[in-house]
């Protein structure tokens, strides 16, 4: 929110009133570009399922690090970046960076998620695992509670 009444909308940028708001999975688009975004996630290369799994497995690795209480960011991070990706594979990983990046940002955690074995420093994500970067692969993405034992 821009300000008490002003809106900026995704796709086109412009200043909007809250009565030309329309809020899908915690993204303001405008009433101009709604028909714009709803083609964009229907003919988008990230599928429903795609951001279904993305959603479901980073929120619950949130849930098990931070507690509930965030799975909003999760939620509108997945829809904000479907918008815009091009790949799955690029979703999935600038979904996680993005959520990431909030959690650390808005001292939810600012070592979100934090390796177990070194607790000073984050986990990193990549090819499907979270990363130690001195130890290596520790745990599936959606695993993170198991790690954390």
């Amino acid at each position: 929110m821009l300000g008490a009444d002003l809106f900026g909308c995704l796709l086109c940028g412009r200043l909007f009133c809250g009565r030309h708001l329309t809020v899908r999975k915690g993204v303001a688009t405008c009433s101009d570009c709604l028909e714009e975004r709803l083609a964009r996630e229907s003919s988008g290369s990230v599928t429903d399922a795609d951001e279904e799994r993305i959603v479901t497995l980073v929120t619950r690795d949130v849930v098990a690090t931070v507690g509930p209480g965030f799975e909003d960011i999760v939620v509108e991070e997945g829809a904000r970046r479907r918008l815009f990706a091009e790949a799955a594979p690029e979703y999935e990983q600038t979904v996680i960076d993005d959520v990431q990046q909030r959690l650390h940002d808005e001292f939810v955690s600012t070592t979100w998620p934090t390796c177990p074995l070194h607790p000073n420093h984050p986990l990193w994500y990549s090819d499907g695992w979270w990363r130690c970067p001195h130890a290596g692969a520790i745990a599936p993405l959606g695993e993170l509670a198991s790690a954390n034992k």
